[in-house]
């Protein structure tokens, strides 16, 4: 039955195009042997792993099946090993989005070992990958697995966003302005697509012109990338401050959901609390 419920999940709920999507063929076959390679490392493949990857493979495009990849992986020696990492590091951010996808598979076996660590900071170190990348790298493979993750270990990679715009006007209509998703104040562990957004705070409107509508304070935003709000810095005294935001004060912290990574996207719901 799981198998069943995995081909029709790739059916129905396919992965968006993986960051090597659109990569030749070649390197295609080489990033998913190295990844094959570092899974079967401690053993073969868990049931979910493997269906964790037949969920991946389509959304990357690759010539061949899952069983290639695995059998190609067995034959791996030094040389081959060596063109390998050669040819992901001529591809910038595919070894950030390899040691995600890493990441992610492994840790549906269970927690990373130091074993896994020393791997992955190895491979870090030969693909170009950064402290701070492996930080985001541990923070969405522990976001998009249900993992807690302590917010005081990841604040060197969050963001501060600050507010663009903001107006006051009546408001009669609660979907969208100018191209704008309107949204009620933000809150922690909120996940947000890239996109406009304008915040709203509604006041008590004079009655003398309620048929305006409610009169309310909008400040804008722009996310050039989607991510998770990880603190809010516009508390609910300051949101009904008329006067806050028009020297572009901060509105929240947010932790970017790095473009390597987009092909989980769909695995974040975005969620509101209006």
């Amino acid at each position: 039955m799981d198998t069943v419920v995995t081909e029709a999940r790739v059916a129905l709920e396919p992965l968006d195009a993986h960051f090597i999507s659109s990569t030749e063929a070649a390197f295609k076959d080489d990033y998913l042997t190295l990844l094959a390679a570092l899974l079967l490392e401690n053993g073969a493949l868990t049931e979910a792993q493997q269906r964790l990857l037949l969920l991946l493979l389509p959304a990357i495009g690759p010539s061949f099946p899952l069983s290639h990849y695995l059998q190609q992986a067995a034959k791996l020696d030094a040389a081959m090993l060596t063109r390998i990492i050669e040819n992901i590091r001529s591809v910038k951010q595919s070894g950030l989005a390899l040691l995600f996808d890493f990441a992610v598979l492994q840790r549906l076996a269970g927690p990373l070992t130091p074993h896994h660590v020393e791997r992955l900071s190895w491979l870090a170190k030969l693909t170009g990958v950064t402290e701070e990348q492996i930080l985001q790298i541990n923070f969405w493979s522990m976001k998009l697995l249900g993992v807690k993750t302590p917010p005081k270990l990841f604040t060197q990679i969050t963001k501060r966003i600050n507010i663009a715009n903001i107006e006051v006007k009546y408001l009669s209509i609660n979907t969208s302005s100018n191209g704008y998703l309107l949204r009620s104040i933000p809150h922690p562990h909120q996940f947000f697509k890239k996109g406009k957004y304008a915040f709203n705070h509604k006041l008590t409107a004079d009655s003398a012109f309620n048929f305006l509508g409610e009169k309310t304070i909008c400040r804008s935003v722009t996310l050039y990338q989607s991510g998770f709000v990880m603190d809010i810095l516009m508390d609910a005294k300051k949101s009904k401050n008329e006067e806050y935001g028009k020297k572009g004060e901060a509105i929240f912290d947010i932790i970017e959901l790095p473009p390597a990574f987009n092909t989980w996207h769909s695995f974040f719901i975005e969620t509101y609390h209006e």
